[in-house]
């Protein structure tokens, strides 16, 4: 007896419209993921400057003649900044470092002076800076402001004076942050504002364990001062609850403010440092054990302050504000 032969299948239906517009869009989510590694390998490891450095480097050729006055006054605040830093290590005899940026901030300032600006706080204090560079060309003594003159502060003090007198410190005494301050000022942490209050922040908090040894490291350098400091704070965030391309870094620059207002309340004082695409991100998971998903943004550094940093930097309020 003969069999019949077995029924052909029946044909796979073709996708819906909806089904083939998810399917596109997958793939062209991942052709945007690979572009954007492909762009940025190229930029660090063939053309060794990122886009965003291309452009603050142009920014940073257009002579001071061409800037109007917010970037003129970002350039010397800037430069005064990089000024500030090179003078607080020991100058070696016929050492050239540092004289770029003190002719560029002596410039910046000129053109300032040549328009008839105001002369604002950052002004006085970009020329104080000014001031240092030279005893320090002369002397080579690394220029480091005694501490005694920093304000210290306590857990009474006024709100308004600390937020006035909060300043950045990158020398400490060898003395070990109470663990009682310590938890205080991760406390107020908890009190940050995020967006949409996710509080996504996770610290990793590490204590110099050999901190008489490294606070006698010269040098301002991020990779120092993250040997040097007394207390290092890791701020990183879990992007996975983020559909913001920038939401994540606010919230982070957020929290190191606060962490850096209560350290400045209980007499300490710190040195907020960014990380981000600089910092080795990978490294630094394998040491501390962070899941893939958490991102660091930025460190805070602090402890007992053994330098008084020129506080009058600030840009004034009429620059900054426009009342509409």
């Amino acid at each position: 007896m003969k069999c019949a032969p077995a029924p052909a299948p029946a044909p796979k239906p073709l996708p819906g419209p909806k089904a083939l517009k998810r399917f596109v869009r997958e793939k062209l989510f991942g052709l945007c993921e690979k572009l954007d590694s492909v762009s940025m390998t190229i930029q660090t490891r063939y053309l060794h400057e990122t886009l965003a450095e291309r452009r603050s480097e142009k920014t940073l050729a257009l002579p001071v003649q061409q800037m109007d006055q917010d970037l003129l006054g970002m350039h010397i605040r800037w430069q005064g900044h990089h000024v500030e830093k090179a003078v607080r290590y020991k100058r070696e005899p016929g050492s050239r470092r540092g004289e770029t940026a003190r002719n560029m901030l002596r410039t910046g300032l000129e053109e300032w002076h040549r328009r008839g600006y105001p002369k604002r706080d950052f002004i006085v204090w970009a020329e104080e800076n000014l001031a240092d560079f030279e005893k320090w060309a002369e002397t080579n003594d690394p220029q480091v402001h005694p501490e005694k003159e920093l304000p210290l502060y306590d857990r009474q003090s006024p709100v308004w004076e600390v937020l006035t007198n909060r300043v950045s410190t990158r020398f400490w005494h060898p003395i070990p942050v109470e663990d009682e301050k310590i938890a205080l000022i991760l406390k107020a942490a908890t009190y940050a504002p995020t967006s949409c209050n996710r509080q996504t922040w996770k610290l990793y908090v590490r204590k110099n364990q050999n901190l008489d040894k490294n606070s006698m490291i010269s040098g301002v350098s991020n990779p120092t001062l993250l040997v040097k400091a007394p207390v290092a704070v890791y701020i990183t965030i879990d992007n996975r609850l983020y559909p913001e391309i920038w939401a994540p870094a606010e919230d982070a620059g957020i929290l190191g403010l606060q962490l850096s207002l209560a350290a400045t309340a209980l007499g300490l004082a710190g040195c907020l440092m960014y990380g981000a695409e600089n910092f080795p991100q990978e490294d630094f998971r394998k040491e501390f054990d962070v899941p893939p998903y958490r991102f660091m943004y930025l460190t805070y550094l602090f402890g007992y302050a053994a330098e008084r940093t020129l506080t009058h930097k600030r840009a004034h309020p009429d620059d900054i504000s426009v009342i509409i």
